[in-house]
Formats: C-alpha cells, structure tokens, sequence
C-alpha cells in the first residue's frame, strides 16, 4: 500500500503541453481531468516533478492515461533540485505490462508470447502504469518520460499522477483475501406487466478486503492507524499485490483507490495486533 501522494505539494515543469489541457492536470484530484502533449516528440512528452523537500519515493505511477501498447516509460531520480546528481534510473519500461497469460491465447496470437493487450482491447481495462523502485529513494527531483510514437491520438494523454512512499507489511495479509467490484448500476423498473427493467449502467469499481493479523505494536500505530489517519476515506492509497509486473495476474490487482472504512486497530493476545482493510478503487 503507497501514500501519501507527493504530487500536490510538487512543482511540475518540462516538456510541452497544451494550453487548454496544461501539465498541472496531473495534479487534479479528479482523474477524468487530463494533461495533453503537443505532439508525440519525446522532447514535448516528459516531465519533471520538484518536491520542495526530500521525500522518501517507492512508485511513480500514471493514471487514466492513453499510451498505446507500444508506448514506453523511463523514471529517472535525482538528489538535487537542478536535477544534476542522478541517483536512480529505471530504464526503459513497457507503459502496458503482460495482462493475459498465455493460457488465455492461441499459438497463433500475436501477443502469445508478450501477453500484452491488443490496441483495441485497451479500453477493456483501468489504463494505470507504474514503476516501483527496486529500492527505496530520498530524491528532490523526478522525470518520467515518455515514448510513444505510434500513438493513434497524435498526442499524450495523461490523468492523475501519484508519486509516494509505501508500506509493505512483514507479514502478509492472512487467508482469506477478497477481491471483487463495486458495481452501481442502478435500475428503473416499468409499470407494464413485464415489470421491463431498464439500466442505468455504471462502470465497475475494483475491490479488495483483507486483515493483517500478524502485526506488532510498531505497525499497528505508525503504519496501520496511520493510514487511516492520514488518508481518511478520501486520500488515495495506491494498492498492489505484486511489485514485479511480469506476473499477468499483477495488472488486476493493482488500482488507486481509498479506504472504505476505518476498522479499529485490535490487540487480541500478547505482542499481536490486527487491522483489516477494505479498498474501493477511483475512477
């Protein structure tokens, strides 16, 4: 679980962005709001993001976002501000990780070996892209950039970006774990005597419920309570079960979301303390 998300105390500045859809959408806590490149030239699709303190980095990650199947990303850390003294670098990343295993494909599909989606099953899934550190990072500085000249738009869409420390627990969450959507779909029901239902359809929001019953007293109040305390119902947590993206299974479960509820931290025998945690994704 990542928080909080430095990205609304930053200051963003790079490449070249339109006027009507400027870079400082990657701030917007709505994701529908987005930043638009002019053009798809590398130089006009990066960015960079200042923190006006040191901040302890874990993932990098892009919302709602538009890259096409072939579209690549690079992370880059720096210790300065000026961004002179580079201290991490992830390297050139695929912007759309393996989703389908292989026993999902034929042989003669193209993407049998690569498991990645078809250009025109992109908007079946959340478009979220992510680099998690293969360590943690103290950085002042961060540039992601972008590569994706192919892109049918003609332009780099890109909603929110969150950037932020994680916490991942000693010991992992206890059997039992449950994944699922929030579906609102509501319904309108005729007064003819079919009752004919009519939909209102909503786009389906992923969920995850899991308890962490293997906690000491040092996680239990400066992680897990401060999770509560610090995000509420509102503050995004970035949540994933896998930080390797190689697993196909990865892609669906890892979403941004909040906490559905506040459950009390519990201490039910000696040196042990539970939580559970409930995640809503936002869309």
């Amino acid at each position: 679980m990542c928080w909080p998300n430095y990205i609304d105390e930053s200051t963003l500045s790079g490449g070249q962005w339109s006027a009507s859809l400027p870079l400082s959408q990657l701030m917007s806590a709505t994701t529908a709001d987005v930043a638009e490149s002019v053009g798809l030239d590398p130089a006009n699709t990066q960015f960079d993001i200042t923190l006006p303190r040191f901040r302890t980095i874990a993932v990098v990650a892009l919302n709602n976002h538009n890259l096409s199947v072939s579209a690549r990303c690079r992370v880059t850390m720096f210790r300065d501000t000026q961004a002179q003294n580079e201290i991490w670098n992830s390297g050139w990343q695929n912007a759309w990780p393996a989703i389908y295993s292989t026993a999902e494909l034929n042989w003669e599909d193209s993407n049998f070996w690569s498991g990645r989606p078809y250009e025109e099953d992109r908007k079946d899934f959340t478009p979220l892209g992510w680099v998690f550190l293969d360590r943690l990072q103290v950085a002042r500085r961060v540039r992601v950039e972008i590569d994706d000249p192919t892109n049918s738009d003609g332009a780099v869409r890109l909603g929110r970006c969150f950037l932020g420390n994680s916490w991942q627990p000693t010991y992992n969450a206890s059997y039992g774990i449950q994944y699922g959507y929030d579906i609102g779909t509501e319904f309108e029901t005729a007064g003819n005597a079919n009752m004919t239902e009519y939909a209102d359809v909503k786009t389906p929001k992923r969920t995850v419920s899991f308890s962490l019953d293997h906690l000491d007293a040092d996680e239990g109040a400066r992680r897990a309570l401060a999770l509560q305390r610090q995000q509420g119902l509102h503050g995004e947590v970035l949540y994933t079960e896998f930080l390797e993206i190689t697993n196909p299974v990865a892609f669906s479960r890892a979403f941004i979301g909040r906490l559905s509820s506040a459950d009390p931290l519990a201490h039910p025998y000696y040196a042990t303390y539970t939580n559970s945690i409930s995640i809503k994704e936002i869309l």
